[in-house]
C-alpha cells in the first residue's frame, strides 16, 4: 500500500477506536487476555475467542508504532523482564488497554462494525510473555490465557514473515540475568554467550518467554493453551478452553476453526490451518541443523517437552503444572 494510504488507515482506526470506547463502558471485569510469544497463534487464538458474544479484539496494546503511548512508557520493544520498581511504569497502561482506552494505529483494514458494537474486551499480547505472572496477579480480569507452541514450528513462522530478532545477544543476556533462577546458572550463561546464529537466538527468545510462565507459581492463575493440542484434540481442547469461564463453545468458533488470522498471510499454509498437517509443516521449512539448534537452546533452559515430533510429551508439560484432561494421558503425540 501507498505511505498515505497507510497513514490514512491508522488515522481511522485510532478514530474507531475513540468511538467505541465513547459507545461503551468497558469493565475489565469482563476483558480476557491473551498471552504468547509471536507466531504462537495467538491472534489465531483471539480471534476464537472474540467469538463470544459481545466480544472484540484490542490487537498488540505493547506494539511501540501502532500504540504510541506505549511506547512512551519506555518499554523496548523486544522481551523485557522489569525490575520490581519498575512495574508502576506500565500499571496504568494496562489499566487503560483493560479498559479499552488505549487507541490503536494500525496502517491495515480491521472489522469497524465489530469494533464498535463489541461491548467487552479481547486484549492479545506478543511481548507480554515475561511479566504474565505479575499482571495475572495484579489484575482482577475475567479471564488469562497463555498460548504455547513448538519451538520450531514457532521460529519457522517467524521466519517465513520476515521477522527477525531485535534482541542482541548481550541484551538477551542482560534479561536472562534478571530471572534469580537463571542468572545463576554458571553454565546456562556461558552456553547462551557462545549462539553465533539468528536461529539460535531466535529459539533462545522463545525459551525465555515461555520459561518465566511455566516456571512461576503453580497452580496458574491461568489456562495454558497448547496450540498442539487446539489443532489435534479441537472438541475436547474448545470445550475447556471457553469451560475456563463458563462458556460454551461458540458456533462461530467453530467455523473460525479452519479460518486463517489476519496476520497469517495466504502463501504460509492456508490450506493447512485447523488440520494437523498445520503441525508438521514447519519439517519441510526447516534443515536438520536448524531443528537440532532449536531444540538444544530450548533444552539449556529445561523445556524438555518438545523434540522433533510435532506434539509435545504431554507427561512432561504436566510436570510443569500445565494441566489436561484425564482423556488423554501419556506422550500420545498423534502426528507424525
Amino acid at each position: 500500500m501507498r505511505p498515505l494510504l497507510l497513514k490514512t488507515l491508522a488515522k481511522f482506526n485510532m478514530l474507531v477506536d475513540i468511538a467505541a470506547s465513547r459507545i461503551h463502558n468497558y469493565s475489565p471485569k469482563d476483558t480476557i487476555a491473551v498471552f504468547g510469544s509471536r507466531r504462537s497463534g495467538s491472534t489465531w487464538f483471539m480471534e476464537l475467542m472474540e467469538s463470544l458474544p459481545g466480544y472484540r479484539s484490542v490487537f498488540e496494546p505493547f506494539h511501540p508504532r501502532y500504540y504510541p503511548e506505549f511506547g512512551r512508557v519506555g518499554f523496548p520493544y523486544d522481551p523485557y523482564v522489569p525490575l520490581p520498581g519498575e512495574y508502576d511504569r506500565i500499571r496504568e497502561y494496562l489499566e487503560r488497554s483493560f479498559s479499552g482506552k488505549v487507541y490503536i494505529q494500525f496502517p491495515y483494514r480491521m472489522g469497524v462494525v465489530k469494533r464498535l458494537k463489541g461491548s467487552k474486551l479481547v486484549v492479545k499480547f506478543v511481548r507480554g510473555n515475561t511479566i504474565l505472572p505479575w499482571v495475572a496477579r495484579t489484575f482482577e480480569i475475567r479471564g488469562y490465557y497463555f498460548i504455547i507452541r513448538h519451538p520450531c514450528a514457532t521460529i519457522a513462522s517467524q521466519l517465513a514473515t520476515g521477522f527477525h530478532s531485535r534482541l542482541p545477544l548481550e541484551g538477551l543476556l542482560k534479561e536472562v540475568q534478571k530471572v534469580p533462577e537463571l542468572g545463576e546458572q554458571r553454565d546456562l550463561l556461558k552456553k547462551l554467550e557462545g549462539i553465533n546464529s539468528e536461529i539460535g537466538r531466535l529459539a533462545a527468545v522463545w525459551a525465555l518467554e515461555n520459561y518465566i510462565p511455566l516456571a512461576s507459581e503453580k497452580p496458574y492463575p491461568w489456562y495454558t493453551v497448547v496450540y498442539e493440542r487446539l489443532v489435534s484434540e479441537p472438541e475436547e481442547e474448545f470445550r475447556r478452553v471457553f469451560g475456563h469461564i463458563g462458556e460454551e463453545v461458540p458456533e462461530e468458533a467453530w467455523k473460525k476453526m479452519r479460518k486463517p488470522s489476519m496476520v497469517t498471510r495466504k502463501s504460509y499454509g492456508r490450506e493447512y490451518i485447523g488440520t494437523p498437517k498445520q503441525l508438521i509443516k514447519w519439517k519441510d521449512q526447516l534443515s536438520e541443523r536448524q531443528v537440532r539448534e532449536i531444540l538444544e537452546v530450548v533444552s539449556w533452559f529445561g523445556l524438555d517437552f518438545y523434540d522433533e515430533r510435532p506434539e509435545p510429551d504431554y507427561d512432561a508439560l504436566r510436570a510443569w503444572g500445565v494441566t489436561f484432561s484425564s482423556s488423554r494421558r501419556g506422550s500420545g503425540r498423534g502426528v507424525s
